[in-house]
């Protein structure tokens, strides 16, 4: 195992970013700690050479611009909270309105991944990465309490990467984290053929703007059924513009009072028809949201490539969208006192 910190570049404000590149003997995955970023993901192509399985982009300044969350960390609440607003404790707080018709998406406007948090080496039982941490204070994005924040990266032998989100707060809070890379495990192209399966015997219904309405839906008998491997593109064209949708995991449990309590599970398995590369995620997240790149819209990304719509599939832990505005979803407040501890691991097998 080996681990290398390089410059990543100056921001604006002289700030300058660092990059880290963790490799054991087969794999290697780099991440900066400008937003917790997941830059790379290096796997061998079978050939003697490399493939780069993770979209983004070649430079600092495409991240300190760029929309798309390639690779980022996520938060305060990822994904959709329903009219900008919600209530803790009697008292009602509002958000940045940046989706659909009045709803914020994560984190409105200032995102985590637009500033460099503190970085540091780690070894863990785990692997070898590197651990971030920042304070996203009072009010910042619109959220009560101070948070004080770690996401911790590793890789081991096993070609997991591993990802450990842990939270503390002095006031009661919201708190939903999850990691925004977008993946292609032919390193480019469409990820239409790619093969994948969700073991998730339901997902969340949602209105026109992806908002939950509070019903888990079965997948049995409905396209969006993935239980048994299919490709990505058999039936997106009867759910337009694509899938973007949050499947329950088997670590959900009805009647489960906190999105925190979660078991370890294996949720999706994702391979590669051509080349057999496999990609298999675990996580003691109760939602998982499966997106299939539906707005990539000719980004342009690394070494010049142009990401074309579902050149990339996300596949995000998380809790439930709109947590905080729905009564019989599991509770995702975190209260001082307690701690927020979420797990996801990418494993890769080539």
């Amino acid at each position: 195992m080996e681990i290398k910190k390089e410059y990543f570049g100056t921001l604006c404000d002289g700030t300058v970013a660092s990059i880290y590149t963790i490799s054991n003997e087969k794999m290697s995955f780099s991440v900066t700690d400008y937003g917790c970023i997941i830059t790379s993901i290096i796997l061998p192509d079978g050939k003697g050479g490399k493939v780069d399985v993770a979209l983004g982009y070649s430079t600092l300044a495409g991240y300190t611009t760029g929309v798309i969350s390639f690779g980022a960390i996520v938060g305060r609440f990822a994904n959709r909270i329903g009219n900008a607003r919600f209530t803790v404790e009697g008292k009602e707080y509002t958000l940045d309105v940046n989706s659909g018709k009045n709803d914020s998406l994560h984190g409105g406007f200032f995102r985590y991944d637009k500033v460099v948090w503190n970085s540091k080496i780690v070894s863990t039982k785990n692997g070898l990465g590197v651990s971030f941490k920042r304070t996203s204070h009072d009010m910042e994005q619109g959220y009560p309490g101070n948070l004080d924040c770690e996401v911790i990266y590793t890789l081991n032998e096993k070609n997991q990467i591993y990802m450990e989100y842990n939270c503390t707060t002095d006031k009661a809070t919201p708190v939903n984290l999850t990691n925004h890379s977008y993946f292609n495990l032919a390193g480019r192209g469409t990820t239409l053929n790619h093969l994948m399966q969700l073991k998730c015997p339901s997902y969340l219904e949602v209105d026109e703007y992806l908002i939950p309405t509070g019903k888990l839906i079965p997948v049995e008998g409905t396209v969006f059924d993935f239980r048994t491997p299919k490709t990505i593109g058999k039936d997106i064209d009867k759910v337009a513009p694509g899938y973007d949708h949050c499947y329950v995991t088997e670590a959900y449990k009805s009647g489960m009072k906190s999105a925190f309590s979660g078991e370890m599970k294996e949720i999706a398995v994702v391979t590669e028809p051509v080349s057999g590369r496999k990609m298999s995620v675990y996580s003691d997240q109760i939602g998982i949201q499966f997106y299939a790149g539906n707005y990539l819209n000719n980004e342009l990304g690394k070494d010049g490539m142009h990401y074309q719509n579902h050149d990339a599939f996300c596949l995000e832990t998380q809790c439930f969208p709109d947590t905080p505005n729905k009564k019989n979803f599991p509770s995702c407040i975190l209260s001082p006192g307690e701690k927020y501890s979420a797990h996801t691991i990418y494993e890769f097998s080539f």
